[in-house]
């Protein structure tokens, strides 16, 4: 679960913080940074996990980029008249 939704897990998280200190306002800072830190670490983290999956589905090929390939040459070996000019 957590490869397939890191961003909205790390937003869940980070959600969590106020909620946290609204509950218990003793909580100690270093703790609570601590906690921020790794929070804004994994987003990071998941911000560029995501970005990588990005750039790898830009970087497949379609199955359209084939059959806009073979309509091409099949405009061609038709002749001037298929492709719209007179």
């Amino acid at each position: 679960m957590l490869r397939n939704h890191p961003v909205r897990i790390t937003s869940y998280v980070g959600a969590l913080v106020p909620l946290l200190v609204a509950r218990w306002p003793g909580v100690d800072w270093y703790t609570l940074a601590g906690l921020v830190l790794t929070v804004l670490g994994a987003g990071e983290a998941a911000q560029r996990f995501e970005d990588a999956k990005t750039t790898a589905a830009q970087n497949t090929p379609s199955p359209w980029d084939e059959a806009t390939e073979r309509q091409r040459l099949l405009t061609l070996k038709e002749g001037p008249s298929a492709a719209g000019t007179p």
